[in-house]
């Protein structure tokens, strides 16, 4: 169930996003070498820093943003590029409807917003990795905002900072393994998040990255929408086929 947001953020929500704010802080050290390398790509493509930064305001997607800078300085047409963008996305729509049973459906409608323009990757992963936790006892949205904040954040900066530095970046610096860096170290948080379900989030992990290596090959990155499909399937397969074991400290909910 989720939780209502009554009279604004009070104590408990305040205390609640400083606690997500912790937990998803150490993830800075991927997204700002993330953010650079989008932020010189954008001007590679020509883009101009206003354009850079509006975009990262309005979309705030890392691996679309990527992709947007990659087609148009190919000077793709603009409905393949728009196209291709949303595809991309169109994880969002999944991590969202996992993510619903957990936050408040009577929130305002403003808060709301706030919480769909904030997710990403990073504040999905981070967040559920406590939500699914027997003793997480915060305010789910203050703490999933919480969680979210240093990503934004982060991506703003170094996107500017990329943009700024440009060709000064020197090549010897690894930055592009910042990007499978950010996922595997979300890949870990969430794996070692409510042991009593490592079975089938293991079974997840392993097909849906196995399906992404094998179906690479598909235009406009619909590889990786089929690759969540399968770690879905997989991870719900063993699910149903195992008792559930209650996790240590596990009691009733709040």
């Amino acid at each position: 169930m989720g939780e209502e947001w009554d009279n604004g953020p009070g104590p408990r929500a305040r205390a609640s996003f400083a606690a997500g704010l912790a937990k998803g802080s150490p993830i800075l050290i991927g997204i700002l070498p993330f953010g650079l390398i989008y932020g010189a790509a954008a001007k590679a493509a020509g883009l101009s820093l206003p354009d850079t930064v509006l975009m990262s305001l309005t979309v705030f997607a890392g691996s679309s943003q990527l992709v947007f800078v990659g087609l148009w300085q190919e000077g793709v047409n603009a409905f393949a590029l728009t196209f291709t963008v949303v595809v991309v996305n169109l994880r969002l729509l999944i991590y969202g409807s996992s993510l619903a049973p957990f936050l408040g459906r009577n929130e305002p409608l403003p808060l709301r917003v706030l919480r769909s323009y904030a997710l990403t990757d990073e504040s999905y992963a981070i967040s559920m990795a406590g939500f699914v936790n027997p003793g997480f006892r915060h305010s789910r949205t203050a703490y999933y905002l919480g969680c979210a904040f240093p990503t934004w954040i982060g991506w703003q900066c170094s996107g500017i900072m990329g943009h700024l530095a440009g060709s000064a970046l020197p090549e010897s610096v690894p930055l592009r393994m910042a990007v499978p860096l950010v996922f595997l170290s979300l890949l870990v948080s969430v794996l070692s998040a409510s042991p009593s379900k490592a079975a089938s989030k293991a079974a997840a992990a392993l097909g849906a990255g196995l399906s992404a290596i094998l179906l690479s090959g598909l235009p406009y990155n619909l590889g990786l929408i089929a690759a969540i499909a399968v770690g879905v399937l997989m991870g719900s397969l063993v699910s149903m086929g195992r008792p559930s074991v209650p996790g240590p400290g596990a009691g009733p909910k709040r």
